[in-house]
C-alpha cells in the first residue's frame, strides 16, 4: 500500500527527512484543525521505518511499509484517548446498541497514566528492526496531568533512535514541561488552489464554497461537503438572509436540527457579514455573497458585535440541558433586531 501523503505535507516532510539522522528525540506537530497533522506524523513515522535504501518518503512496496498499513509493524506505536480508538472500531459491541452506547460512555476522552505505563516494554526493549522506534501520541492535549507527568520521564531520558510525535491543534493547553522538551513543527493550511485542486480529485463539486466553510482547511472541508449538510445549511442561511423572515417559525422549523450547526450557521454568518461590511469580502457562505452585502450595508456595526459577543457566550452552553426551541427563538429575534433599518 502506498503512503497516505497530503501534496501540501510534501515540501515539509522531505525536509524533515533529509535530516533523519539529526532529529530530536520528540517533535510537537501543531497547526490549525482540518488540516492533516495527524496523517503527516504518520507519514513521517512510515517514511522512518521504511527499509527501501531510498532516504526519502516511504517507498509503500517493503516489508516494514506493509505491516505499517496493517497496523502491525513492531517498531511503531500510536496513542489516543480510547474514544477515539472505539471510533476506528468497525464490530458491534455484544449486547447490542443500548449496551454499546453504556460502554461508550466509560471511555476515557483523555490519554491516561495507564496508557503511559502500558508503553515500557515498547520504549526499553531492542527494536525489531534494528532501527527506528516511533511513537504516535494525538491528540496530545488530552493528556492528563498524571500521563503528561509520566511522559515526562521517558521525554528527558529517550532511549537511543526513538522518535516522539506528539500532534496538537491546540498547544496553548499543552504543559509548558512538554513544550520545552520537543522540537516544535508547525504545519501550515495549503494555498486556495492546492486546496480547491485536492478536494476536487476528492469529487467535490462545489470545492471553494466548502473550503470557505471550514476557514481554509481541506480535510474538514469534506464534512462541509455533505449534501445533506448543505441543503440543512442553505435552508438556515435563506431565513437569515430575509430581513423580513417569520423568526419564530423558523425556531420552529428548526428546533430539531443539530444544534451546533445552527449556532456554527448564525456565527459564520455574523462573521460574514461583519467581514462585508469593512472589507467587502465573505469567507463562509460565499454562495449568499449578494444578500450578506445587502444586510452588511445597513446594519449598526457596534451592535452586530455586541451580538457577536452574544452568541459566543451562548456556545458555551449548548452542551447544557436546554430547550432548543426558546434558544434559537431568542437568538433569532436578537438577530432581527440587529438587522431591523433604523
Amino acid at each position: 500500500m502506498s503512503i497516505e501523503l497530503l501534496p501540501w505535507h510534501d515540501a515539509p516532510l522531505r525536509g524533515l527527512l533529509s535530516q533523519r539522522e539529526k532529529l530530536p528525540h520528540a517533535m510537537l506537530v501543531y497547526g490549525r484543525h482540518g488540516i492533516g497533522k495527524v496523517k503527516f506524523a504518520r507519514a513521517m513515522a512510515q517514511s522512518l521505518l521504511c527499509e527501501s535504501i531510498n532516504t526519502g518518503v516511504a517507498c509503500g512496496a517493503c516489508a516494514a511499509c506493509g505491516w505499517f498499513s496493517h497496523g502491525n509493524h513492531p517498531d511503531f506505536r500510536e496513542l489516543k484517548p480510547e474514544v477515539l480508538s472505539a471510533e476506528d472500531a468497525d464490530t458491534e459491541a455484544p449486547g447490542g446498541a443500548e449496551d454499546k452506547e453504556d460502554k461508550e460512555k466509560k471511555k476515557s476522552k483523555q490519554i491516561t497514566v495507564d496508557q503511559i505505563r502500558e508503553l515500557a516494554n515498547f520504549m526499553t526493549l531492542s527494536t525489531h528492526r534494528d532501527g527506528f522506534r516511533i511513537l504516535l501520541l494525538h491528540p496530545a492535549e488530552t493528556l492528563n496531568v498524571n500521563a503528561a507527568n509520566s511522559l515526562l520521564k521517558t521525554l528527558e531520558e529517550p532511549p537511543p533512535r526513538t522518535l516522539i510525535l506528539l500532534v496538537t491543534d491546540q498547544i496553548g493547553r499543552l504543559l509548558a514541561t512538554i513544550k520545552s522538551r520537543c522540537q516544535r513543527v508547525l504545519l501550515s493550511a495549503p494555498d486556495t488552489a492546492t486546496a480547491v485542486a485536492w478536494l476536487q480529485a476528492q469529487g467535490i463539486a462545489d470545492a471553494e464554497l466548502a473550503l470557505g466553510q471550514a476557514g481554509g482547511t481541506p480535510l474538514a472541508a469534506l464534512a462541509f461537503a455533505d449534501a445533506q449538510y448543505q441543503s440543512q445549511r442553505k435552508a438556515f442561511v435563506q431565513v437569515l438572509a430575509a430581513v423580513d423572515a417569520d423568526h419564530l417559525a423558523a425556531a420552529q422549523a428548526f428546533e430539531k436540527s443539530e444544534l451546533v450547526n445552527l449556532m456554527t450557521w448564525l456565527q459564520t454568518w455574523v462573521g460574514d457579514v461583519a467581514l462585508s461590511r469593512l472589507t467587502g469580502e465573505v469567507l463562509f457562505h460565499r454562495d449568499q455573497a449578494a444578500a450578506i452585502s445587502r444586510i452588511a450595508k445597513r446594519i449598526d456595526l457596534p451592535a452586530l458585535f455586541r451580538y457577536e459577543s452574544q452568541l459566543r457566550q451562548t456556545r458555551r452552553t449548548i452542551h447544557h440541558p436546554l430547550n432548543p426551541r426558546l434558544l434559537l427563538e431568542q437568538l433569532l429575534i436578537s438577530y432581527s433586531q440587529v438587522i431591523t433599518p433604523l
